[in-house]
């Protein structure tokens, strides 16, 4: 098959040049040429709403202003008359959040789906996303241009595009961040951690000493997502839905990752950390990422899906502004699944799809457009420091901290105590990552769509609780199986395998 080694260097020349739409002279001139997408939307009477779903930590306070200066950039620029909405919703709820919007035939515009939330798949196959490869070829050249096609092909489902991938670091490389002051003070050498269950004297040391803390941090969020990589398998739709083939395999065999002993044992250890307080027994109920309990110091350490560069300032800000260090449990691996870790795309609902790929185009390719929507107001949200970097604060009522959800990651400010060379380094990972067997295979669910519900609801019942620690997977775990083999679940691996066969002999 192609190879996608070109997709980082050719999607950052894509950007330096579509970039220029933020700081080449007056945008307004430049969108200003006879039959532009941006002159079709000028309109001098009543703004156009443009509704648009995000996850996160939940509603911003101070969103109305950032949309309010969204809304007049767009007019004195591109003269486009809009009246965004943003609506965001945390994590844990975000996908029976958009499950309701999606079924009640709510009318929206855009929302963010991935592999891991609000399944992209699953929402393609229920027929909630609009096919974009007619759009983007008329209304958004330029973002179409900034992307190499072999990202554009991994996220097609049935030949058609039906979201717009967020330019980013795009390999999982699994990691543990850990407050430095705890690594030193009981003496853990994180360069000898290879896996997680290393750090389990080291919590328990933690806890002794502080008996009111829950050293490892797990939430509703769940863990699997960012600990699949470390336990040896790709998933083929998400880490929530059975079918999922061993990293390294050539043979491309899928099977039920919740039957694997990797799975098995890191149920079974969460459930023997949550007994003995490493990590909170309801973890299962706690919103937001844990982040806030990680802030106010109830948690030392928290797992993570991506190594990236940069993170230390991102990590560090989660747990209150400490120092951090890192042990990574893998190396850096591609597979299709981190390709469609973050889209948006533009709902079947939209009575303003044109406008809508449009706003995608700008958010991917104006610079200034994306970094108010991840930072807010120069000034009243954040303070822009001398060497460029943001200075943000939480106070402030405005800082969503999902830059990576919105657009092109590498058009954004860089966060303050980032390197300069926060871009090109993940550039070089991107370039050098592991590539799955599977890379660019996207599963058609078609034919197994009830299957796939039936197993997801399965997994809300048992999968989240067992996999952070709340419940004992020796009488829990057999029960799961056997429900999610009662729901299709080998229905639906036999029908992946049968598509990864087929895809195989067509890619030799």
């Amino acid at each position: 098959m192609r190879k996608l080694k070109k997709w980082a260097a050719l999607g950052m020349a894509g950007i330096l040049a579509a970039g220029c739409l933020a700081g080449c002279g007056d945008k307004k001139e430049e969108a200003s040429g006879e039959g532009t997408a941006q002159e079709k939307t000028a309109d001098k009477g009543e703004a156009v709403t443009l509704k648009w779903y995000l996850a996160g930590s939940g509603p911003q306070a101070d969103v109305v202003t950032v949309q309010n200066a969204v809304n007049q950039y767009l007019k004195d620029n591109y003269d486009m008359n809009v009246d965004l909405q943003i609506i965001a919703t945390d994590y844990a709820n975000y996908p029976q959040k958009m499950q309701m919007v999606i079924s009640s035939g709510e009318e929206y515009d855009i929302c963010w789906t991935s592999s891991w939330n609000n399944n992209y798949y699953d929402n393609v196959n229920k027929n909630a996303f609009i096919p974009l490869d007619e759009l983007l070829e008329k209304e958004a050249p330029e973002l179409l241009a900034s992307m190499d096609t072999s990202i554009w092909d991994a996220v097609r489902v049935k030949g058609n595009i039906y979201g717009v991938p967020s330019q980013q670091i795009f390999p999982k490389q699994n990691y543990v961040v850990i407050v430095k002051e705890y690594a030193d003070k009981y003496g853990l050498d994180v360069s000898k951690v290879r896996k997680l269950s290393d750090l389990e004297e080291f919590f328990k040391a933690v806890k002794e000493d502080n008996p009111d803390m829950y050293p490892f941090a797990a939430s509703s969020n769940g863990l699997m997502g960012k600990h699949n990589v470390a336990l040896g398998y790709e998933s083929i739709v998400s880490v929530n839905i059975p079918g999922a083939v061993k990293i390294g395999d050539d043979g491309l065999k899928v099977y039920n990752q919740f039957e694997s002993e990797e799975v098995k044992e890191f149920y079974e250890m969460m459930y023997r950390w949550a007994q003995e307080g490493l990590v909170r027994k309801d973890a299962v109920t706690v919103a937001d990422n844990a982040v806030p309990d990680m802030k106010a110091g109830k948690h030392i350490a928290a797992i993570n899906a991506t190594y990236k560069p940069g993170v230390e300032t991102l990590e560090s800000g989660n747990f209150g502004g400490k120092e951090v260090v890192f042990a990574t449990l893998s190396e850096p691996y591609l597979a299709t699944e981190n390709l469609v870790s973050s889209l948006n795309a533009v709902s079947q609902t939209s009575k303003h799809p044109e406008l809508a790929v449009q706003f995608l185009n700008l958010v991917n390719t104006d610079k200034d457009l994306y970094n108010l929507l991840c930072f807010g107001v120069e000034g009243t949200h954040y303070i822009l420091n001398e060497d460029g970097t943001v200075k943000t604060d939480d106070a402030k009522g405005y800082n969503p901290n999902v830059d990576w959800m919105m657009g092109n990651q590498f058009n954004g400010l860089l966060r303050e105590g980032q390197d300069a060379d926060v871009w090109e380094e993940t550039k070089k990972i991107n370039d050098s990552a592991v590539e799955s067997k599977a890379l660019g295979f996207a599963f058609d669910s078609t034919t197994v769509t009830n299957e796939i519900a039936s197993v997801s609801a399965v997994y809300d019942q048992y999968g989240k609780s067992l996999e952070t620690g709340g419940t004992d997977p020796a009488s829990v775990l057999p029960e799961f199986q056997e429900k999610l083999k009662t729901a299709g679940a080998d229905k639906i691996i036999e029908e992946m395998q049968r598509q990864i066969d087929e895809w195989k002999s067509a890619n030799k």
